[in-house]
């Protein structure tokens, strides 16, 4: 099917401004932006399931997607919030294998999803794609290994500050995230993040409403001990 205009632009500029696709000339993005369809999925809507195949490439076109995985009592851990110009699978397109991770929706969200077929081809004509998501997986991974170091040697104050800072670093000083969610980011109970929340309020570094945080001042949170938060 044909893809209007304003769609096939809407894609363009997507790619123009995604990390994933710095070097790649204009005119191969424009063909990999006609591969491409827009899909829109509701807040806390499933994008996929663990263990099920990938067979496609996804970038967040509007909105957030939430990456996670899931123990067998249900705790969650989220291991990415993708927003606009970001990818949420970069294993899944090569191998086409089943991961364990679940995605889906954190708020309203507009997806761009390639067939993963289309992804190769392309993929395999333009290696610095692949440069980049080597690129990406790296400061993933690092970024992985530096919340577990986290879990053992850091306070529960230092990782909630950690959280913050990274959360606003990418998304601005206005947070749509509640306790839970930001509990859930750091590892830790929702009764500590609320306890740890509403010290950093009393203290002036934080603003908080139902559902809504607002970082006042952002350099209370940095910690020099610890290295930036990827997520």
């Amino acid at each position: 099917m044909m893809k209007t205009t304003d769609t096939m632009d809407r894609i363009v500029v997507l790619f123009k401004r995604a990390a994933v696709l710095k070097g790649i000339p204009l005119k191969a993005q424009r063909e990999f932006a006609a591969m491409a369809v827009l899909k829109h999925f509701d807040k806390n809507e499933i994008l996929s399931q663990a263990e099920e195949p990938c067979d496609s490439f996804i970038l967040v076109e509007e909105g957030m997607i939430r990456v996670s995985r899931y123990s067998p009592l249900g705790k969650r851990l989220t291991y990415l919030l993708a927003g606009p110009g970001e990818p949420i699978n970069l294993i899944g397109p090569f191998t086409g294998a089943p991961r364990a991770n679940v995605a889906e929706a954190a708020i309203d969200s507009t997806i761009v999803s390639i067939e993963r077929k289309d992804f190769l081809a392309f993929a395999f004509a333009h290696t610095q794609l692949i440069i980049n998501i080597l690129e990406i997986l790296g400061q993933a991974l690092d970024s992985s290994n530096s919340r577990i170091l986290d879990m053992q040697e850091k306070k529960v104050v230092q990782r909630l500050k950690r959280v913050l800072h990274g959360l606003s670093e990418k998304f601005g000083p206005l947070l749509n995230f509640t306790a839970v969610e930001i509990a859930d980011l750091a590892s830790t109970t929702t009764e500590s993040a609320l306890r740890v929340l509403g010290n950093l309020r009393q203290k002036g570094i934080i603003e908080k409403s139902r559902g809504q945080i607002h970082i006042v001042k952002p350099e209370a949170l940095m910690d020099p001990e610890s290295e930036d938060l990827w997520i």
